[in-house]
């Protein structure tokens, strides 16, 4: 990341529980927008959970009203309201975050508890599996600023509800509630606001008692699959099948079965 200044303490905090990394937006006072140091501090974090072999399943969420803000301002008017270059530097930057949510080898469930608007709205549908609190809603505000969706917001809307659904929403800049959302296909499960956090918790439990080799690869032929043709499809497919029945995890599963027992993956 290019220098810049830091306003603040800290904006993104990790924590961890055996082998479940929680990442939180953690600056409410300015309603978790993105800037330069949240993707500067969110990328560490990703970098620290990606190389971290006891995390097998990230969790992302945000403090206070806005779970996941839209762009700081001063972003807008230092930046992509001053020339092309500069814009370039810091779209380069978020582009570079996005991209690791989906080539990481763990997945992210983000965890929507409340406002998601913008930027941070569209960094927040690039993860894997995302989950949303009945209080929850989502925000393409770009066009009443004549604006269009940043931090990969059409890529991500249109894999999750199709071009026609991707573009309405898109060209209405009208916020889309939780249960309209998850019609629509945009989350996986709306949940009541108190237990959010716990539902999210639960599918990380249970995603991380899984083999870490399987669940990259799900991860990684599905994040890919737009660049496939039938052809290419069916040759990943077979690949990482081989590398899978080749991995330790999978004599793993065949000893523990022998042995009546859980097994023990290694992720390798």
């Amino acid at each position: 990341m290019y220098p810049y200044e830091k306003k603040y303490d800290h904006v993104v905090k990790i924590e961890k529980d055996k082998y479940i990394a929680t990442i939180t937006f953690d600056c409410p006072e300015n309603n978790n927008r993105v800037t330069e140091q949240q993707i500067d501090e969110f990328g560490a974090a990703l970098d620290n959970s990606h190389w971290d072999n006891d995390v097998r399943v990230i969790i992302l969420r945000g403090t206070g009203e806005i779970s996941f803000g839209p762009g700081d301002i001063e972003i807008i008017k230092s930046k992509l309201a001053k020339n092309l270059v500069e814009g370039r530097k810091i779209m380069y930057e978020i582009a570079n975050v996005i991209k690791k949510m989906y080539t990481i080898s763990k997945p992210v469930i983000g965890l929507a508890e409340a406002g998601c608007l913008g930027g941070g709205c569209n960094l927040l549908l690039s993860s894997d599996i995302v989950i949303a609190s009945e209080k929850a809603y989502f925000h393409e505000l770009f066009v009443n600023y004549a604006l269009t969706p940043d931090t990969g917001g059409l890529w991500a809307l249109q894999r999750l509800v199709g071009p026609m659904n991707a573009k309405a929403i898109a060209m209405c800049g009208e916020p889309v509630g939780a249960k309209e959302a998850l019609a629509l296909g945009m989350v996986y499960k709306v949940v009541p606001a108190a237990k959010a956090y716990d539902e999210a918790l639960a599918l990380a439990t249970k995603i991380a008692s899984k083999s870490p080799v399987g669940i990259n690869h799900i991860k990684q032929i599905s994040n890919r699959l737009h660049d496939y043709s039938m052809d290419t499809y069916f040759q990943v497919e077979g690949d990482y099948l081989c590398l899978g029945a080749l991995s330790g995890d999978f004599k793993e599963t065949t000893i523990a079965a022998m042995a009546n027992r859980l097994p023990e993956y290694k992720g390798c």
